[in-house]
């Protein structure tokens, strides 16, 4: 029952602590809870109801309606009308990040990538992940969502994400080719781990068809009938279900489409009618338990034995960023936007929060760099947010 003190503790912490360091910082809730986990994990608070099953199991539903959300939140529209600029500079920005990411790791710490220069080279593009919604707040703010500016930030971060599943699909395979090599077994087992995406794929596209056929008649139902919430859960849950037959960690991938799917199936003004109840399920009641669990995965001596390597990974994260960006969109936006555009992207924490904690878990990282790279995400967002909010400010007129 000690998991409900662990539920209250933390709860109590988001109403009162989480809120003054939104208000200051201007941190979402999620960072403190993460903060927390590492609080706990350095003190040997609430030890036993961390790694308990029924704890872990909230965790793991909380990762997978987090995910879900994601997918949910896609911009389809958006997407089909990105021009080059978008496709190409979220490529080049993040593969540019993770390969300097990845030299440093490999050559400097290789102890923790395994050896191995790939797994080096997932671990850095898992880190450049944009997050989007923070990008969408601050130029909301400014009423800049709709210029060149706020729509070449705004679709880099939302094609972000579907490179970020391509880099997660391939995390979820690499333990086994990492344990066993190019073995017959590894082979069999990356085709059922393919052939489960193939799949996911597959079932995401049927419903975007059925979609088109029944969508009339789904809006002929009551909007407060229980059939649609019913039918949501029930994608979810199927969705999660069948790819984790062969693949446990495929329920990741599942839960992003489970949101696509939903997305495309229902009509528009059911799905914001249901979306608060259902991210207040992922988000609010077992959001928690996930980013405790990712706090609690923090090394504390870790953090104080390798100070340098956080700061390292911030640097080159704000310096690659900018300079990509200048160089990729200068004469498009103008030499200050564009860098200040590369202030702007290096805001992160999304599914790459996810990419990185199977990567730890799995054993392909090691707990020194999970660590710096969990304290580069909390300590980079207020410094992104106040820079670029500032920046945006001072070339609010040039941009319209």
């Amino acid at each position: 029952m000690n998991i409900l003190l662990l539920a209250i503790v933390t709860y109590l912490v988001i109403i009162f602590i989480a809120k003054w360091i939104n208000k200051v910082f201007r941190l979402p809730w999620m960072f403190t809870v993460v903060i927390l986990g590492l609080i706990f994990s350095a003190t040997g608070l609430f030890h036993e109801q961390l790694q308990s099953e029924n704890f872990l199991f909230l965790s793991k539903m909380g990762m997978l309606f987090f995910l879900f959300t994601i997918g949910a939140d896609l911009e389809w529209n958006r997407i089909r009308q990105m021009g080059r600029y978008i496709i190409l500079g979220n490529i080049l920005l993040t593969l540019t990040e993770g390969l300097v990411l990845a030299l440093f790791f490999y050559f400097a710490f290789p102890q923790f990538v395994s050896h191995s220069f790939v797994v080096a080279f997932l671990a850095g593009i898992a880190f450049g992940t944009v997050g989007e919604v923070i990008l969408l707040a601050i130029l909301k703010e400014f009423g800049l969502e709709k210029t060149k500016f706020g729509q070449l930030a705004l679709g880099i971060g939302v094609f972000d994400d579907i490179f970020e599943i391509s880099v997660l699909a391939i995390i979820i395979a690499m333990p086994e080719f990492m344990k066993n090599g190019m073995t017959f077994g590894s082979m069999e087992t990356s085709i059922e781990i393919f052939g489960t995406l193939l799949l996911i794929f597959l079932a995401t596209w049927l419903f975007s068809k059925m979609g088109k056929i029944f969508k009339k008649h789904i809006e002929k139902i009551a909007i407060n009938s229980y059939v649609i919430p019913f039918s949501i859960f029930l994608i979810i849950f199927s969705f999660m279900f069948f790819s984790s037959i062969f693949n446990e960690n495929l329920t990741v991938i599942a839960a992003i489409f489970s949101g696509i799917s939903v997305n495309l199936f229902f009509p528009e003004n059911l799905i914001e009618s249901y979306k608060k109840q259902i991210y207040f399920i992922g988000n609010i009641f077992l959001g928690p338990f996930f980013f405790l669990s990712l706090g609690n995965k923090i090394s504390f001596d870790s953090l104080i034995s390798y100070p340098l390597l956080i700061l390292v990974i911030i640097l080159i994260s704000l310096v690659v960023r900018v300079v990509v960006s200048y160089l990729l969109f200068g004469k498009l936006l103008g030499k200050k936007q564009a860098a200040v555009l590369g202030v702007g992207l290096c805001a992160k924490f999304s599914t790459s929060v996810v990419s990185e904690n199977i990567m730890f878990t799995t054993g392909l990282i090691a707990a020194p760099l999970y660590s710096a790279i969990m304290a580069a995400f909390i300590i980079m967002k207020p410094i992104i947010i106040g820079v670029f909010s500032r920046s945006v400010a001072s070339i609010k007129g040039q941009i319209k």
